[in-house]
């Protein structure tokens, strides 16, 4: 590959990953994922699994991604729902002077 081909595939994945960030930061999402988490329960995935992959805002990948069988724990719901409304909270701090 061209060394213009490849700066302008790494531009593109940069742009990809920048606009999976934006989306992910849009506020309303908070209220779909606190909602549907529960979908990745031990009642609901008995004999299935979730697979866990966590990336740090720019890309950085925490942890390779691992299957946790069974899926999650009610503890770890619990606490992902308390980590949800924690990130809307913070997300919804600044409001403009009209709003209450």
């Amino acid at each position: 590959m061209s060394t213009k081909k490849a700066t302008k595939a790494l531009r593109i994945a940069e742009l990809e990953r920048m606009l999976r960030e934006a989306r992910a930061a849009q506020v309303h999402n908070y209220h779909f994922a606190d909602a549907t988490v529960e979908k990745a329960s031990m009642r609901h995935l008995t004999a299935s699994g979730v697979i866990l992959t966590l990336t740090a805002l720019g890309g950085l990948a925490i942890c390779d991604p691992v299957l946790i069988l069974d899926g999650l724990s009610t503890a770890t719901i619990e606490a992902l729902k308390a980590d949800l409304r924690r990130s809307f909270d913070l997300a919804t701090l600044y409001k403009p002077k009209e709003v209450k």
